[in-house]
This record gives structure tokens, sequence and C-alpha cells, in this order.
């Protein structure tokens, strides 16, 4: 049986090692004060929640090994709807001479899509669901440290809305306001896994942690670490970035999460890697799972635990 088909049966109604330089600590250190200055203060988290004072050692650690995954979505917090779909996309880009990660941030509001369904389907629904809310979408710029770590550039940050009709395609070939994935996916027999604590008490948002646990199971994170793969596949852009992660929440499914790292790949039989994991928000585990959009033959574009 695979995570989501569990999840429907059960869920119906940077660099401590390298960071000695001039430059890492520099750069690191300007990230910091950016993030306690920003006017964008009104629209992103503060991070660290409670300053960097309240950090020990470990925790400060922490913060500075923060890939811009992690950092992007910790700086987006969490959608104000009730039921949301938040998409992280990455793509490398060159600057002068620079080499930076380009993350989008997207917070869609799923609630009218869930709201009309449930009325379809049973005639009433919490009108708490019936939120027009547009969606928010956050632009934001890293720069590697040691390709372990990753600055925020705060003054590029970009924060727009869109109209809560627009429906995007997301990595899985779905809208991106859609609440389900294609429904012939196929995927490797799940695992469990262990869904670490974030590392200060006053934040319980599940996102990161999320994210850092897909980031394990593709290889970005390591022993604590996260490494960004020097080898970028080609054709990487805006919108066809090398990695993109789809988080989504469901009123009603009894607080869980179903997550997905989709990471494209160099491979004419296999376009994209995807790492699926679903988390409850209350167990310190979740299951998770992987297959592969395939790419040639008749399983063209379809997810797959083995491609032709």
């Amino acid at each position: 049986m695979t995570i989501w088909r569990q999840v429907a049966a059960l869920a119906l109604p940077l660099c401590i090692l390298s960071c000695s330089t001039t430059g890492a600590n520099t750069a690191i250190a300007d990230s910091l004060v950016e993030v306690e200055t920003s006017p964008l203060l009104t629209s992103l988290r503060t991070l660290p929640p409670a300053g960097l004072d309240s950090l020990d050692e470990s925790d400060f650690r922490y913060f500075r090994n923060m890939g811009p995954l992690e950092y992007a979505v910790r700086l987006g917090g969490t959608p104000a709807p009730k039921a949301w779909n938040v998409r992280l996309r990455l793509y490398p880009a060159w600057q002068d001479s620079d080499l930076l990660y380009q993350v989008k941030v997207d917070h869609y509001n799923l609630s009218p899509v869930i709201y009309a369904e449930t009325v379809s389907i049973y005639g009433d629904a919490d009108p708490i669901l019936d939120d027009s809310s547009p969606h928010q979408h956050m632009y934001l710029e890293f720069l590697p440290v040691m390709n372990t770590a990753a600055s925020w550039l705060s003054g590029s940050t970009q924060i727009s809305e869109s109209d809560v009709a627009t429906n995007p395609i997301c990595g899985l070939g779905v809208d991106c306001t859609d609440p389900d994935i294609p429904v012939d996916s196929e995927w490797t027999d799940s695992q469990t896994v262990t869904i670490a604590p974030v590392p200060w008490a006053s934040d319980s948002d599940p996102l990161p942690t999320m994210v850092r646990s897909l980031a394990q199971q593709a290889g970005w994170l390591q022993d604590g670490q996260w490494i960004t793969p020097r080898e970028i596949p080609p054709g990487t852009s805006e919108e066809r970035p090398w990695i993109e992660v789809l988080v989504t929440n469901y009123a009603g499914n009894g607080g869980g999460y179903v997550a997905h790292w989709i990471e494209r790949a160099a491979d004419d039989s296999v376009r994209a890697t995807v790492h699926q994991l679903y988390y409850d928000g209350r167990e310190p585990s979740g299951y998770v799972s992987r297959g592969y959009v395939c790419g040639r033959g008749d399983e063209s574009g379809q997810i797959r635990a083995i491609c032709p």
C-alpha cells in the first residue's frame, strides 16, 4: 500500500567546518544583520524567532548550516488559510561572477477548492474554509557559502500576490491548487523516518522539519549539514527548477501533511526523482517512499517505482 493510499484510508472525512574563513563569516554575519533590520519583516518571519541571543552553541550551529530551501521555508512561515499548499522552487543562476540560489516560495490557498468539494459531496462545510485570500509569492536569493550553507540576500527579496483562481501547473503535473496527486502514481514500499525536532522550542512549524527530512532522503543533508550537489542538470530555469518541493495540508485529515521533493535528473529515461513524505504533525516519525517521473515510452510523464 502506498503512503498516499494509507493517508486516504486514515484521513477521509552554514558550514561549521569551513566557516573559519573571513569571507564566509562576513557573508553570514551580514545576513544575520539584514534579517533583524529588513523592512520586509512585516511579511516574512523573524529568524531565529527569538533573536540570535536566544541560541545556544548547538542551535547557532544549526542556524549557520541551513541550506537555501530550509532557510526560505522558515522565512516564509505557514500560510494563513486553513487549507494550503506550499511550493518551493530552487534554480541556480549566475549574477556577474557569483553563483546564486534563487528560491521562489508560493503559498497557495486550497480553502476554496476544499470548501467547494466538501459542499458538493456533503451539501455543507465548515464556513471557515470559505476563504478567498489571494495566493502569496516570495522571491528570495541566497549566496552559497562553501557549498554547505546559504546566506540570505534580503535586499533582492520580492513579495507579491495573485488571484486565488490562478492555478499554474506544479511539478507533479497538476494544478498547484489541486488537492490530489496523479491517481495512477506508483511508489516504492514506504519506510519510517524520524522527523527531527526544531532547534528552537518556540517554533512548532512542521514545514521546515519536513523539508529537512526530504533533503536528507535526497542526499542534500548529510551529518547535519546541507550539501548542495555540484552537478547541476542542464536546462534548469525558473520554470524548470532543479528542485521543487510541495507540502500540502488538508483541513479535515487529522492534521496530516503530504510532501514531495521533486529533483530533476539529466537522464533520458528518468525526468525526475520524487521523494514522498507523510507526516501527521504529532508523532516523531513519518513515512517516506520514492518514485521516478519517467521520460520515455508509454510511461512518459508518469510516476513509477521503476521506469522502463
